[in-house]
């Protein structure tokens, strides 16, 4: 599986969380500077005063804007391109059920409790990072990149399947895969799908 696929996705299931940052961060840079306006100095002036007192939360904000925006155009473009595939292998749905929970159980595990930093303060968002690169490193390395936040936004949903191919004349099932697909599995059973896999039990629908 591509590597900056996996990273791109990784970042995009945690939108929720960098909504949060950069909402939190903005009004804090508001705040301060509605306190600390003063009418005898010129807009610049007050301006270069507000970003002097605000500088981690302005950073941070827009470090997190660029980061989210680059890994969202990166899936599109990643996405689109292997959609395009005229020659994408293809897969027998046996079994599909609707894995509904996954994302809400995601949301309550990683990115609640990471709202808890002090996106504000240097030493919270270094912790922060130093917790979030081991995350992303594990969860990279074993290819848990697929509960996506965006690929929801985007119309997928995931199915736990059991899958059956053919592999130098012979049946192979696989059994509890993830399929991602904006298509409704339950009600494809025995037919086949066009598909692009992570690492042979993840699959993404492409059609």
């Amino acid at each position: 599986m591509d590597k900056s696929f996996k990273w791109n996705m990784f970042i995009t299931s945690f939108i929720p969380l960098w909504l949060s940052i950069i909402v939190a961060d903005v009004w804090n840079v508001v705040e301060s500077g509605v306190e600390n306006w003063s009418a005898n100095n010129g807009i610049l002036s007050n301006l270069i005063e507000v970003c002097k007192l605000n500088w981690v939360s302005i950073i941070v904000s827009i470090l997190v804007f660029v980061l989210m925006i680059i890994s969202i155009i990166s899936i599109n473009v990643f996405l689109k391109d292997k959609c395009g595939n005229t020659q994408a292998p293809r897969i027998k749905i046996k079994k599909a059920i609707r894995a509904n929970k996954l994302s809400s159980e995601f949301l309550l595990a990683y990115i609640l409790p990471m709202i808890a930093f002090d996106f504000t303060d240097i030493r919270s968002v270094i912790l922060f990072i130093i917790y979030f690169a081991m995350l992303a490193f594990l969860c990279i390395r074993n290819s848990n990149v697929y509960t996506n936040i965006w690929l929801e936004f985007k119309g997928y949903r995931m199915f736990m399947c059991d899958l059956e191919t053919k592999k130098m004349g012979r049946t192979h099932i696989y059994t509890d895969c993830l399929v991602i697909s904006k298509n409704n599995l339950t009600t494809k059973l025995e037919n086949d799908i066009e598909y692009w896999d992570f690492d042979n039990y993840i699959y993404i629908d492409l059609r």
